[in-house]
């Protein structure tokens, strides 16, 4: 062998050596050159099934409004993947491993459901995976606040004393008893969190008469509040179930005002007939009757991409704004796209706003996306919600208490 020849060799055996010593970049779990792969959890066949049913057809249109309107983010076309979680929280656990191991998801987003999102909040932070929850209301969501997880709801804790409020400072009630029914886990505790606090404040005691998730039957929560002579009666829970209530009230003669959380902001409760008729709801998006810019977004997208149906649903755009901010989000991170640059991304966007479907803030410490309500009173003629106040935080705000 030649000089030149054994030299040649040699230069060869030392790049072979270089290139297995240098490691090739790592790319982002979710992410390749031409897709960013998302996960969520639905109830698609549980007590919730009817939120699953339109957080599913959201999720499908955002990902064909970004792929066919706008053309991808930064070359990479959107695609989702979705676990029915029943809203048990053990299955949630199950549909939350199988999203990351098994279809390792970049990201997890339009979950939903105080419990089931209780049930992963370890494995959240082990896993460092971006999770951005809606119509998840309890305060554990985001006290104390985790990186990885993004809240963005009406926060019932925050609701109950918006509606005591309202009820004592603008509707100048005179010896009202307070009750409330609700949910008996997380979500529909931290209503009555919420009303012990603004109980504290104000000096009265309220009754209180829990159900547990997919009970139908609330005979005996109607009985027991009306013995204790109720007269303002908070409701947490979904908007079927609240219907229900309503109508065992008025079979038992029992004519309270009732006050529902916002998730009964939803057509569902006309299916009391006349019964909601002058009721009251805490709320804080904007509202399809008010003709707002980012209502009539939704209008042209929703339409465009065979989702009309969803149009007909007020809380539409608790699912729809995050996915907005998300965009953006993505967007602004560029073509080197990780998991941490985007948490960075996100909580540094100041005031999103959609056009008054409800503004949201995060930040380095903060991530309680949705700060301020309104009361809404219901038009069961109409079947329509309408606002009786302006925007306005709860008298004992997050944080300060």
């Amino acid at each position: 062998m030649t000089a030149f020849r054994r030299y040649g060799l040699a230069l060869l055996v030392a790049a072979a050596i270089s290139f297995v010593a240098i490691p090739a970049a790592k790319a982002e779990v979710g992410v390749t050159d031409d897709k960013i792969l998302f996960g969520s959890f639905q109830d698609m066949s549980g007590p919730a099934a009817y939120l699953g049913k339109m957080c599913s057809l959201i999720l499908n249109t955002w990902k064909q409004h970004v792929n066919e309107d706008l053309g991808g983010i930064h070359g990479r076309k959107i695609d989702t993947v979705i676990e029915d979680n029943k809203y048990d929280p053990v299955l949630t656990k199950g549909a939350f491993t199988k999203l990351v191991d098994q279809h390792k998801v970049f990201a997890l987003t339009a979950v939903y459901g105080s419990t089931p999102c209780q049930a992963i909040l370890e494995d959240i932070d082990k896993v460092k995976i971006p999770v951005f929850t809606t119509a998840a209301t309890s305060q554990t969501m985001f006290d104390p606040p985790h990186r990885y997880l993004f809240h963005y709801a009406n926060s019932n804790r925050d609701g109950s004393i918006v509606l005591v409020d309202f009820i004592i400072n603008d509707l100048k009630a005179k010896d009202a008893k307070f009750g409330i029914c609700y949910q008996d886990d997380e979500y529909g505790k931290d209503g009555v969190a919420g009303l012990e606090l603004a109980a504290k404040k104000y000096g009265f005691k309220f009754a209180q008469a829990g159900y547990k998730r997919g009970e139908k039957n609330l005979n005996p929560q109607a009985m027991k509040l009306k013995a204790a002579g109720v007269t303002h009666c908070l409701f947490v829970g979904f908007a079927p179930v609240y219907a229900a209530f309503l109508a065992e009230a008025n079979k038992m003669g029992w004519k309270p005002i009732f006050f529902g959380d916002y998730v009964t902001v939803d057509p569902r409760t006309f299916m009391a007939g006349d019964l909601p008729n002058g009721h009251y709801h805490c709320f804080d998006l904007g509202l399809r009757s008010e003709g707002v810019p980012g209502w009539k977004k939704m209008e042209e997208i929703f339409t465009k991409h065979n989702a009309k149906e969803a149009l007909e649903w007020p809380l539409a755009p608790v699912m729809w704004t995050p996915l907005m901010m998300l965009t953006k989000a993505l967007q602004d991170c560029g073509k080197d796209l990780t998991r941490e640059k985007l948490v960075d991304t996100l909580q540094n966007i100041k005031d999103f706003d959609t056009g008054g479907l409800g503004k949201i803030q995060f930040g380095p410490d903060l991530r309680k996306g949705s700060h301020v309500y309104r009361v809404l009173k219901c038009d069961a003629e109409k079947k329509l919600f309408v606002p009786v106040t302006d925007w306005r935080e709860p008298s004992l705000v997050w944080g300060k208490r």
